[in-house]
């Protein structure tokens, strides 16, 4: 709606203007069929006062009522009062204009033409105060009715990016106090791999924390993400896990829903590197070719180990699949005895200009490898 619209005087006033040209429209074939005359004076004086004391009582007052209360069988009886008072008025108000408006401004006697019969009857200006009414009322609910459906679907929307939001922000506990741990132990051992510790696990939180709300991030941003995430991983289980990276492709030249790709990192390094294995592997390929993305994520796992696949990080991944992909991503899980496979092909949308204000990381991640015993 413009900015002239939403002014309610403006709404009204086009309003009756709009009602005053139909009821002009409705005398025009008799006044050009047969020459009778054009009830002007009248809609001014007689059906727009009688049409504006009958319509805003039961727009204010009744059907407020009636919204309020949802007792349509008491809202009878008042509707019935309110029919009753507009024909008493109607009548009031052509009475006054035949015998105080006419006189008094025109100098014209009533015409008996407009008036045969009896003045306490119901006459034009009832039925044409009732079409009024009947009509405003329609356009009243039908405008309440549209804003209570953009309530709902703003709040509808709101409630999906707060869901969004916190689907995001499913960092494994598990790997965040271990993180810490492993810092304690590098800063007090003083090992060399404290400082760039300490700046992969802030950059990670900085980005999960500012990046995140954001619809898309350059993807550049997402990989760099994740080799920090793998790099935290390495050193904090040392040497005993064996991790393979292969990332290919023109990461600068597309955006990506932020923290996707995430939850199959986590998976990976939580089922991959249980203390029980002997040889615990994960091999990670992500590629980008043709406005398409193809990750490969298998890592190795114990027999009978529970399967992700029933687990509520997978149904969190999904569900913002459907959210953002409905309908154009693929996603295929495999698990076997002793390794679980991931394939997922994902549509990228390509990178538009730089955001303002949006730090870009562009910086080469390090991996580190680790020196403690």
């Amino acid at each position: 709606m413009s900015t002239v619209m939403q002014h309610r005087f403006v709404r009204h006033g086009l309003f009756w203007a709009a009602m005053l040209a139909f009821s002009l429209l409705m005398q025009l074939p008799a006044h050009w069929g047969n020459g009778a005359k054009l009830y002007v004076s009248g809609l001014f004086f007689n059906q727009l006062p009688a049409s504006l004391l009958a319509t805003y009582p039961l727009l204010y007052w009744l059907l407020p009522r009636l919204m309020r209360q949802r007792q349509f069988f008491a809202f009878l009886p008042l509707l019935a009062a309110w029919g009753a008072a507009c024909a008493l008025l109607t009548m009031l108000t052509v009475m006054c204009f035949d015998f105080v408006i006419m006189p008094g401004l025109f100098h014209a006697r009533p015409d008996p033409a407009f008036h045969r019969g009896s003045y306490w009857a119901l006459n034009y200006t009832f039925f044409i105060t009732m079409l009024t009414a009947g009509i405003a009322v329609t356009v009243k609910i039908a405008r309440q009715w549209e804003t209570q459906r953009c309530q709902r679907q703003q709040l509808r929307q709101q409630r999906l990016r707060t869901e969004l939001q916190l689907l995001k922000a499913q960092l494994q506990p598990a790997f965040l106090f271990g993180t810490l741990r492993l810092l304690q132990r590098l800063t007090a051992a003083k090992a060399p791999e404290s400082p760039e510790a300490v700046l992969h696990l802030a950059e990670l939180l900085r980005y999960m924390l500012y990046e995140s709300p954001h619809d898309s991030v350059p993807l550049a941003d997402e990989v760099a993400m994740m080799r920090r995430y793998v790099a935290l991983e390495q050193l904090r289980l040392g040497r005993r896990v064996d991790v393979s990276l292969n990332f290919s492709g023109a990461f600068a030249n597309y955006v990506i829903e932020p923290l996707l790709l995430l939850p199959f990192l986590e998976n990976a390094f939580r089922h991959g590197t249980a203390p029980a294995l002997d040889c615990a592997w994960i091999s990670i390929d992500l590629v980008v070719r043709h406005h398409w993305l193809e990750l490969k994520v298998i890592n190795s796992q114990l027999p009978g180990a529970a399967a992700w696949t029933a687990g509520a990080g997978l149904r969190r991944v999904r569900q913002r699949l459907e959210h953002h992909y409905a309908g154009r991503y693929q996603l295929h899980l495999v698990p076997e005895p002793d390794t679980f496979l991931v394939i997922m092909h994902l549509p990228l949308a390509a990178r538009a200009q730089p955001v303002p204000g949006r730090p870009q990381q562009t910086a080469p991640v390090t991996t580190l490898q680790p020196q403690l015993p």
